[in-house]
């Protein structure tokens, strides 16, 4: 049953995109990337297109499970815990790149080049991100190695990208940047 969710309430994305534009129908700044049932569908199995609207992977998160009396009320909870969220640390799930949320990003999963890359924007351009990159550096986390990974994984089959596969590229980045960059290398011998 649940394949045949998926596939009635994906065929509607082009509709609610057109309908309601590109951005999170709740937070109103990020890309939606996801659609959401405003009644879950654990309560009703509702996948009319009354009851869905685009949304952003964090904002759908969110809600979880729990009805509301409007998608008001919807919209102005998501809003409230994403307040909660604001400078929160992440690790980018394409590059595993160390990021603040908000700070450098507007997405929780993506770093700014990362997020730059999947939706042609320019976060990654701000001053904010440039000095993270420096203060990363600084700390001995060189982020050479992991836009690097990001392009190596790019030829890996999607089914491939698991944490492991993740992990033993990035090593491989790392282990690179100490062999032709002798302060990385120096850093590494004194940690």
């Amino acid at each position: 049953m649940n394949n045949n969710r998926n596939m009635q309430y994906r065929n509607k994305w082009n509709e609610l995109i057109e309908y309601y534009g590109t951005t999170c129908y709740y937070c109103r700044k990020e890309i939606a990337t996801t659609i959401d049932h405003v009644v879950p569908y654990s309560w009703d199995q509702d996948n009319d297109i009354e009851n869905l609207v685009p949304a952003c992977a964090l904002c759908n998160a969110l809600a979880g499970n729990m009805m509301f009396e409007s998608v008001d009320h919807k919209r102005q909870y998501i809003l409230g815990e994403r307040k909660k969220r604001v400078n929160q640390r992440a690790i980018c799930t394409d590059c595993m790149l160390p990021f603040t949320y908000r700070t450098h990003s507007p997405s929780m999963f993506l770093c700014a080049e990362c997020y730059d890359q999947e939706y042609n924007t320019q976060y990654s351009q701000t001053r904010q991100w440039r000095k993270w990159i420096v203060q990363l550096a600084a700390a001995g986390i060189p982020a050479d190695a992991h836009r690097n990974l990001r392009r190596r994984l790019e030829r890996v089959r999607l089914s491939e990208r698991n944490r492991r596969v993740k992990i033993e590229l990035l090593i491989d980045e790392y282990s690179y940047c100490a062999e032709h960059d002798d302060r990385f290398a120096e850093m590494l011998v004194y940690s």
